[in-house]
């Protein structure tokens, strides 16, 4: 395969990737056959008992549901099952066009076919339009709560918070931002992904780590669950049936969601985010919570789009896991 990886130069990376990593385990195999024929992919992590609260975690993009494994541990010390879930064309759910208004009818078969009747709802980054769709359209006595971590947020939000857009583009700006999602940004995102060879993935996320921050997850942790193997074991799962699923992911998430955050149940929703996020400004998360009733969105001074999770992950998942219908 050609790309950004087909120079013979290229240095291997720092260590071979962990084979006992790159293999999947049972619980990370499994499927669902959907009435219309469609099949839906999710994996179990945390708590095994039935009994416990249940978290279904959206990932983002890309993503798949591999993402479960950053808290595997966490989540069985807190004692919550946590369900991932693989969004159209990534990892082994159906490529399907799909509308953002119809996830919560996929999550509400899995919470069905797994016999949860009372659950809450976590979405990181591109994940979080998936989540904030379950809020509107999943009813109150099934979902307990919705947490948004780092939300990508509509394309309006966007636009009302960078007001100088709408003067450069010459009044085409809602079309001209979502042409430029499509055909500019996302395949800038999806060139490192080109080559699914573990060994050259490896070593172009080793390249992309630049902040001390990013260069932190290049080091061994013995207190830290996952390493770079699981990441690089997340895109090849991601990718396995092509760049479909991201590039329908970046196409729902940059267009119009089908449904106005104010019909959103607010009391039930959550907002996390970091004052330093360079892929989902803080200000498109305020827009977000204006429209949400208010009160709903926790800034986190020196935060970025990925050491929210570093510093609050527990928090962020205890609170999940003891969300209640009265918020």
């Amino acid at each position: 395969m050609g790309g950004i990886f087909s120079s013979p130069d290229t240095p291997p990376p720092s260590s071979p990737p962990d084979p006992t990593k790159l293999d999947l385990r049972p619980e990370e195999r499994k499927s669902l056959d959907l009435p219309d024929g469609r099949t839906l992919g999710y994996a179990t992590y945390g708590s095994t008992n039935p009994s416990d609260p249940a978290i279904f975690l959206f990932h983002g993009m890309p993503g798949c549901r591999l993402v479960g494994r950053s808290w595997n541990k966490l989540c069985k010390d807190i004692g919550a099952r946590l369900i991932t879930i693989d969004r159209p064309g990534n990892g082994l759910s159906t490529l399907a066009a799909r509308k953002l208004t119809q996830w919560s009818d996929d999550v509400l078969s899995l919470a069905d076919h797994l016999k949860i009747e009372h659950f809450s709802i976590v979405g990181g980054s591109a994940g979080g339009p998936f989540a904030l769709a379950c809020a509107r359209f999943i009813p109150e006595e099934r979902l307990r709560g919705t947490t948004v971590v780092c939300g990508i947020a509509p394309i309006e939000a966007l636009l009302d918070t960078t007001p100088y857009l709408s003067w450069r583009l010459g009044g085409f700006t809602s079309w001209a931002v979502k042409l430029a999602a499509r055909y500019i940004i996302l395949p800038r995102l999806l060139a490192p992904y080109r080559d699914l060879n573990p060994s050259r993935l490896k070593r172009a996320m080793e390249d992309q780590c630049q902040t001390p921050e990013e260069k932190e997850f290049l080091t061994p942790d013995p207190h830290r669950e996952t390493d770079l193997d699981d990441a690089v074991a997340g895109l090849l799962e991601t990718f396995k049936q092509g760049n479909g699923g991201f590039v329908l992911d970046g196409s729902i998430t940059s267009s119009d969601w089908g449904f106005d955050l104010r019909d959103v149940d607010g009391g039930r929703v959550w907002l996390w985010h970091g004052d330093q996020d360079a892929v989902a400004p803080v200000a498109t998360a305020r827009w977000m919570n204006e429209r949400l009733g208010g009160g709903r969105l926790r800034v986190l001074e020196g935060g970025t789009h990925s050491t929210i999770w570093k510093h609050h992950e527990k928090e962020i998942f205890e609170r999940s896991a003891k969300a209640r219908n009265d918020g």
